[in-house]
């Protein structure tokens, strides 16, 4: 058991303010409030290996799907063909989509290269669509897939995505021909990310929800891949490990 001087430290450096949400769950007894802290420390950290397996699949299976069909549309500017590296040559919809998202990318991927050891291979190359791809953040994804919201400024052009070329990017989903339970997956998704990323409490989630939205999310892309994730998971292990009854 912690001294009673550790528990005031503790408190002090987490803030009194955030440390009263979990005293408040233990009825503001300060040791019982320490073990639920600690608790949340190891459930995100359980959660951290599934939201970026789950992030990274995401993306590439968004991401090649983009690549197919932005090279077979024109760029109304030059009246060519675009080419399959959508975040340097985004054909319309997706270039207003993603304005905001590549101009942040190639800013990030810009200072990354400036911070390359001047001899590493790429010191100085030009930056490539992988480049920016490995700088978009979660919240691109969901951002991209279909929404029931008609007043969401986007919705013709998810739905344009949707049907001409993201519905392909999850060849495993069965019943959800609109897209929207997997986007309604991928906002929670996003949102729980930022919560674990933060540090923040995670007393109010429903954690065995957010963790099937992840493998369902992954069994539509890759059956193989969400039993895999699935069998190095901890989540439910630690959840069960909780030291007082949400």
């Amino acid at each position: 058991m912690p001294k009673h001087e550790t528990i005031l430290a503790v408190n002090r450096l987490i803030h009194p303010a955030r440390f009263a949400t979990y005293r408040a769950k233990c009825g503001n007894d300060p040791h019982k409030a320490l073990e639920l802290y600690k608790w949340n420390l190891a459930l995100s950290s359980a959660f951290q290996p599934v939201l970026a397996i789950t992030e990274v699949a995401l993306r590439n299976t968004i991401n090649e799907q983009l690549r197919v069909w932005n090279q077979k549309q024109t760029n109304t500017r030059t009246g060519g063909q675009c080419s399959a590296d959508w975040l340097l040559d985004p054909a319309k919809p997706l270039n207003s989509m993603t304005n905001r998202s590549r101009k942040a990318a190639y800013k990030h991927a810009d200072e990354a290269d400036g911070a390359r050891h001047s001899t590493h291979p790429r010191k100085g190359a030009a930056i490539s669509h992988d480049d920016l791809l490995a700088q978009l953040t979660f919240g691109v994804w969901p951002k991209l897939l279909p929404t029931n919201d008609r007043n969401d400024a986007n919705y013709v052009a998810r739905q344009i995505l949707w049907n001409q070329a993201l519905r392909h990017a999850f060849p495993y989903s069965t019943g959800d021909t609109k897209g929207v339970i997997l986007s309604s997956r991928a906002h929670r998704l996003h949102g729980l990310r930022n919560r674990v990323s933060h540090m923040e409490p995670l007393l109010s989630v429903n954690i065995t929800a957010r963790h099937n939205d992840a493998l369902r999310l992954l069994g539509t892309i890759s059956p193989e891949v969400r039993d895999w994730c699935a069998g190095l998971s901890r989540v439910i292990e630690v959840k069960r490990r909780c030291p007082i009854e949400l």
